[in-house]
């Protein structure tokens, strides 16, 4: 990981109201599918044998296919609609990683509820996949096992690129010790 880009350009306001009355609907729609693939590829999983039969390699690929859609759909939709964040990987000519990390620029606001939606979503996926894979691994379903690996590391990575959006900015650490320095000026 070698030439780490931050850009300088966030804002972290948050609006209670919500977004224009036009963007209402994209939002929502934007908010679905955010869900939509973490809850189908958990749901598949749990009702796996319900569904699949014994077909465990059917399951496994359209499990699979869902994370990948999920992973897709994340960083590349409803982390720049609905926070303002956005990261990719470059890879140099001489083979080394140039990891970029953008922020929402300067003015844009993000709507609370969908913050907060897209944060607990994005936190609580690789915490539930975790979950699975000790469970598969205590009962010797290694197939279930690699299949949660999978799940881990294509939202794990997500959030890790999100993390570092989020966080790692200088405007984020100014504005975070702006608020832990009002915050102390309160007490």
């Amino acid at each position: 990981m070698s030439g780490l880009k931050l850009s300088d350009a966030e804002d972290l306001d948050i609006v209670e109201d919500g977004v224009q009355e036009g963007e209402e609907k994209a939002q929502r729609t934007t908010v679905l599918f955010h869900l939509l693939f973490k809850g189908l590829g958990i749901f598949f999983y749990v009702f796996a044998s319900l569904i699949f039969g014994t077909e465990n390699v059917i399951a496994f690929v359209v499990i699979v296919l869902l994370h990948a859609f999920d992973f897709w759909t994340v960083k590349n939709v409803t982390g720049r609609l609905l926070v303002g964040l956005r990261w990719w990987n470059e890879v140099n000519e001489d083979g080394s990683n140039n990891w970029i990390f953008e922020s929402r620029p300067e003015g844009r606001q993000v709507n609370a509820n969908e913050s907060r939606i897209f944060w607990t979503a994005l936190i609580l996926t690789p915490l539930i996949w975790i979950t699975f894979a000790l469970t598969s691994l205590t009962n010797f379903n290694f197939l279930w096992f690699i299949l949660c690996c999978v799940a881990i590391t294509l939202s794990g990575t997500n959030l890790w690129g999100y993390y570092k959006c989020r966080y790692t900015s200088g405007t984020a650490r100014r504005a975070l010790a702006n608020y832990a320095v009002g915050f102390m000026s309160s007490v």
